[in-house]
């Protein structure tokens, strides 16, 4: 009885062994293209070297690529049908388009799409 609970407590230990390499964390440095394409496309205006670093917690910040990424995502964002989509939502105009050469044309488009969604919403 005794070796029979011995074994059964080595058998349930060893199954609650865990491999150390296993769920080691991978430490490579954040895609900067990446990040300026994703705040691109949510609206964010551009951010500083410094804001990068604080939100990564890397103090490389690579801003060249970062705001290569950022014109790649207003290329996708800033154009007059997404940013009237954007109105009907009801969503504010996104500052990232807020420096582009068409920015009165794009918030003229916005706009209209927030009238119509106001419109819409009356009706209802």
């Amino acid at each position: 009885m005794r070796s029979m609970g011995l074994t059964l407590l080595v058998l349930i230990l060893t199954g609650c062994q865990i491999n150390p390499y296993t769920f080691q964390p991978d430490w490579t440095s954040p895609d900067w293209f990446g990040a300026g394409k994703e705040d691109a496309m949510n609206g964010a205006p551009v951010k500083d070297s410094q804001a990068l670093a604080d939100d990564f917690n890397d103090p490389d910040v690579d801003q060249s690529e970062y705001l290569r990424g950022y014109a790649e995502g207003q290329k996708k964002i800033c154009e007059e049908g997404f940013i009237h989509a954007w109105g009907l939502a009801g969503k504010s105009f996104p500052a990232s388009c807020d420096t582009t050469e068409n920015a009165a044309k794009l918030h003229d488009a916005w706009q209209q799409g927030m009238d119509e969604s106001m419109k819409a919403s009356r009706l209802n």
